[in-house]
């Protein structure tokens, strides 16, 4: 028996291979033949190597890392798209925006710089149109962009100033400036505006001068206005008429600003003060007494007169039964509906035509003369004066009696009666030679009367309101005692 041939001692036996009828078959790729047979040309193939099952898994895993990189680098990606997308789109929203009160109407599209990608998306919880426009505030509320709410705020603001136009005034140096707010006119702002005076000069000597009024609206907006003044100093006082000398008896009520007027050139309600402190109605005797008149510049007037406390004299006639008399007549000689100067026309007309002239009298008191000419219907002209002028009282007439002065040989009574607003003359008295009377003479008029080459109609005038100066006596019909249309 053979031994085996031991490889390191004996040389390696070169077998050569049997000719195969499988051209095409390939020998196995690692085994040694194959690898010692390969020729190193250019044309020879490398033997294909096939990777075990641990490679293949190692391979495997890393193009699951590699998949799962890529699709966390999209989702980063996307990430940050989305980041980008969202920060770009809250970029256009303005979170407070700003507006002139009373200018625009505010809308949601005023917070976005421009219109959004997705403006489906986006809300609001404010509603515009109930937000007052006109009035300064501060409106917060929320804008929902894309599930995400931002607080916002409209700032409605007034930095306009108010506008006016001035209206000139007149007053005097005495008065006080009048409410700043009386002196413009036009006034324009949204809110309430105040207005109060700003270097107020010195105005007492009068003159012309520009006076600022600040308008302060109610955001604090000032606005100066010039307001022109023309100021009048006042330097004139007073005139008292009316306050002639009066005689009362013990007992009676004094009427002591009955028949007192007082005018002014500018004011048109003087202040009229009666001092009677030195008066004494309950002792016989003749006092003092003083009407002091004062206008709003302070100027006054002082006129004293006096008055004569007496006893009441016998057969005294007091004034109600005077009053009484004259009422049951002016009944008879009036009626309804009749005219001012009507009902004085008749009164005129009445004692001219049924008081009997005489002229020697012994009256103790105007009552009693008053009463005699109507009760016994005659008189002299004391007497008629007296009965024209109760009657005149009961009528609601303010009126006065007038007495001739200055006079040589004898006094004379007439009436001075306000009719339709107006002073003017009247004369029931009888004159010899002159079947008439006078009624409604102005002063001009009565002073123009010449009979027998005298007037005698001459008083105080200064005393006494001034008369009308329009001749009423086309209207008269003296015969018919009538005013004519």
């Amino acid at each position: 028996m053979d031994k085996p041939a031991d490889g390191r001692n004996q040389a390696p036996v070169r077998r050569t291979p049997a000719p195969s009828s499988n051209k095409g078959a390939a020998r196995p790729a690692n085994s040694p033949s194959a690898r010692k047979a390969a020729p190193s040309g250019k044309n020879t193939k490398k033997p294909v190597q096939h990777p075990d099952k641990k490679t293949v898994k190692q391979q495997g895993n890393l193009i699951k890392a590699l998949m799962i990189f890529v699709i966390i680098l999209l989702i980063a990606l996307l990430a940050v798209r989305t980041v980008l997308f969202f920060k770009d789109e809250t970029d256009l929203l303005n979170t407070e925006v700003t507006i002139e009160a009373g200018t625009v109407k505010p809308d949601i599209g005023m917070f976005f710089k421009e219109e959004p990608a997705f403006p489906g998306l986006v809300s609001c919880n404010l509603n515009f149109d109930e937000v007052n426009t006109d009035l300064p505030q501060t409106v917060r509320f929320n804008i929902r962009m894309y599930g995400i709410n931002h607080s916002c705020r409209l700032i409605i603001q007034d930095t306009v100033p108010p506008a006016a136009e001035a209206v000139p005034q007149k007053i005097f140096a005495c008065e006080e400036l009048p409410d700043a707010l009386t002196c413009v006119t036009g006034i324009s702002d949204i809110t309430d505006v105040t207005a109060s005076w700003k270097d107020v000069p010195d105005i007492s000597e009068g003159g012309n001068y520009l006076i600022p009024a600040v308008l302060t609206d109610g955001c604090g907006n000032e606005t100066e206005v010039m307001i022109p003044f023309e100021v009048t100093k006042d330097s004139v006082p007073p005139v008292i008429t009316g306050a002639l000398d009066i005689e009362y008896y013990i007992g009676d009520s004094v009427a002591y600003k009955k028949n007192i007027e007082v005018t002014d050139d500018h004011d048109e309600a003087p202040v009229l003060d009666i001092d009677v402190s030195d008066v004494d109605m309950e002792t016989e005797g003749t006092y003092d007494v003083v009407y002091t008149a004062r206008d709003f510049s302070g100027n006054e007037t002082a006129v004293t007169v006096k008055i004569h406390v007496m006893e009441k004299p016998e057969n005294y006639v007091e004034p109600e039964v005077v009053y009484e008399a004259a009422k049951e007549i002016l009944d008879e000689i009036t009626e309804p509906g009749m005219t001012e100067e009507e009902i004085a026309l008749q009164i005129v007309w009445w004692c001219r035509y049924n008081i009997r002239f005489i002229l020697k009298t012994d009256y103790n008191s105007w009552t009693e003369a008053a009463y005699s000419a109507y009760t016994q219907r005659y008189g002299n002209c004391y007497a008629t004066a007296y009965a024209v002028k109760a009657l005149l009282d009961v009528a609601g007439f303010e009126n006065m009696i007038i007495e001739r002065w200055p006079y040589e040989t004898a006094t004379h009574f007439w009436n001075y009666v306000l009719i339709n607003g107006q002073w003017y003359h009247c004369d029931a008295t009888w004159r010899e030679g002159y079947d008439s009377y006078f009624f409604m003479y102005t002063t001009e008029e009565l002073h123009d009367f010449w009979q027998g080459g005298w007037n005698g109609f001459q008083y105080r005038q200064d005393e006494y309101p001034e008369s009308a100066t329009e001749s009423v006596q086309s209207r008269i019909d003296y015969k018919n005692h009538t005013m004519k249309d």
